[in-house]
């Protein structure tokens, strides 16, 4: 068997705030919009922000359902900088695109971890490898 690229999607409210909110964070080459459906595009992956109706329709076939429930993290979003200083400012990026900055950004002997929450209450985390 061979991978050829792994996506992931996340259910969201409204799909044009998400989109210009990570258009705000890795700006408007990363991202596109079809009407309900945001796709951001990072080396090597894509995520896809699905509004939460079309999302359900498309798991009906795995018999399951999303719920959209802010502050409940099941899962985390993990992007990796390349500076110390790229960690920091994708913080005040989201920051400045609407999302909420979440504790402290925490030194590790390997980098730093930082992290924040998009508008829908999902989790980013930026990883600098130092």
């Amino acid at each position: 068997m061979q991978v050829l690229q792994a996506a992931f999607s996340f259910p969201v409210a409204d799909a044009k705030r998400t989109h210009d909110f990570y258009k705000g964070v890795f700006g408007a080459d990363a991202c596109e919009r079809d009407a309900e459906v945001v796709t951001v595009t990072l080396p090597g992956s894509q995520i896809f922000f699905i509004q939460t109706d079309e999302f359900n329709f498309l798991l009906k076939p795995a018999e399951v359902e999303a719920v959209l429930a802010p502050g409940l993290n099941a899962a985390m979003l993990s992007v990796t900088v390349a500076t110390r200083d790229d960690a920091y400012a994708i913080l005040k990026l989201a920051a400045d695109a609407g999302g909420k900055p979440c504790g402290q950004a925490v030194p590790y002997p390997w980098g730093l971890a930082a992290y924040f929450t998009d508008p829908d209450g999902h989790l980013v985390e930026a990883i600098w490898r130092g």
